[in-house]
């Protein structure tokens, strides 16, 4: 029996490389995982419809498949661009985590990623210590670390890594997700959009 395979849309090459090194982590073997790099939010936003209608088809014919889709929250209001996500999935025809269908099944999980991926990142001080030698020990009370999806933007980060005489001049997203997802824990992060999707992805591996 063909085992069931996630479909995985991200905005960008550094969610790609976080993902990476972080579903084996999550899936240990219980499905297949192939991740889209959408190259940009923009374009993730504009080809989704069509992508989605895609994979709806596909299902019907009997393909095993579940869909992921992942974007940072950025600027944008957290509800409505959840809600754009769920209304494009519900054209197509596909129940989401959100509404699933009427035995509680779903096809899609939508998680938005606040604010961004960086605030996952944020959220595993350990990670970034084991990522990043001369990084002193981290108090999680203070600054970005108290709440890391509340400003734990990508020049946050980089503010504080700079501080510590790393990455001084342009802040690499890839190089920094190459470096810090292979020692993040999956159960230990203080993220709370990190907690919900590996909570959402777990559900979909059930």
């Amino acid at each position: 029996m063909t085992r069931t395979r996630l479909e995985i849309m991200v905005e960008e090459q550094s969610a790609e490389e976080a993902l990476r090194h972080l579903l084996p982590k999550i899936i240990k073997g219980r499905k297949r995982a192939k991740v889209h790099n959408m190259e940009s939010k923009s374009k993730l936003l504009r080809v989704l419809p069509a992508r989605l209608a895609a994979y709806s088809r596909m299902i019907k014919k009997g393909e095993p498949l579940r869909i992921v889709v992942l974007v940072d929250r950025d600027n944008d209001d957290c509800e409505k661009l959840k809600n754009q996500l769920e209304s494009m999935a519900g054209q197509a025809g596909l129940p989401t985590k959100t509404s699933p269908d009427d035995q509680g099944r779903f096809l899609v999980l939508n998680r938005v990623a606040v604010e961004e991926l960086e605030s996952w990142f944020i959220g595993d001080p350990e990670a970034l210590r084991k990522a990043f030698a001369g990084l002193p020990k981290i108090d999680v009370t203070k600054g970005i670390f108290r709440n890391p999806d509340n400003g734990g933007s990508w020049e946050a980060l980089h503010r504080y890594l700079k501080k510590h005489d790393i990455y001084r001049n342009s802040f690499p997203k890839i190089d920094a997700a190459r470096r810090i997802a292979p020692h993040m824990e999956i159960t230990a992060n203080r993220s709370k959009s990190f907690r919900v999707f590996i909570a959402g992805l777990e559900a979909m591996l059930a």
